[in-house]
């Protein structure tokens, strides 16, 4: 279950696969969220803090992790940083709090991609999280990628990693649609972002404090 909604912020969460559209639509969401006079803050895993940030250039490009379960732990660690030090205060603010990633990227890149155990790798998110949870998540379904940019450490692998990863998106969707709202990513931008709008709507007067 996740975080009761209240008026003490909301947490929304978008997950993919790379290049996949996230980051343009992240954008495009707080962009219209600050329009509603909604204040809103953006922050990407693994980033958003000095060793979030450290940790990401690591993970991504100066370091092949060879053990799934590191590659886990040092994710990890990027999200506690993050969640305690930056999530939690600005929900506490009233802020909408969005991430490029959170914990279902964990689950379905280390979990299913890497084939550890699941119940191992939820567990580790709530230890890292404190049990924080998102409220609304955007799966962002599409192919993804762009073969004229060099890829990281984690874009590099093949295609049947990310197949895996896929179902898994897939699985928890299914398991939580409450939380989970499917867009099909390979539609025109203009149309994949009406459609997250559509899907936020409800919460506005919330957000607003209705």
């Amino acid at each position: 279950m996740g975080r009761q909604v209240t008026r003490q912020g909301l947490l929304i969460s978008f997950e993919g696969v790379e290049k996949v559209g996230k980051s343009t639509q992240i954008l495009l969401l707080s962009q219209w969220l600050h329009q509603q006079n909604i204040e809103t803050v953006v922050l990407r895993e693994p980033g958003g803090t000095v060793l979030g940030e450290t940790l990401r250039q690591v993970i991504l490009h100066d370091v092949a992790i060879m053990s799934p379960w590191a590659e886990l732990l040092v994710f990890a660690a990027a999200r506690a940083e993050l969640t305690e030090t930056v999530i939690r205060p600005q929900l506490a603010d009233g802020s909408v709090v969005i991430v490029d990633r959170f914990i279902d990227s964990s689950v379905a890149y280390q979990g299913y991609g890497g084939e550890l155990p699941l119940e191992d790798v939820k567990t580790i998110n709530r230890l890292a999280t404190r049990g924080l949870e998102p409220d609304l998540t955007f799966w962002l379904q599409g192919p993804g990628f762009d073969t004229e940019v060099q890829p990281d450490q984690i874009e590099s692998r093949d295609a049947s990693y990310f197949r895996r990863v896929s179902e898994g998106y897939r699985e928890l969707a299914q398991c939580n649609p409450t939380r989970w709202r499917i867009v099909d990513a390979t539609q025109p931008m203009e149309d994949v972002f009406e459609t997250i709008c559509q899907h936020l709507e409800p919460w506005i007067n919330t957000l607003r404090g209705g």
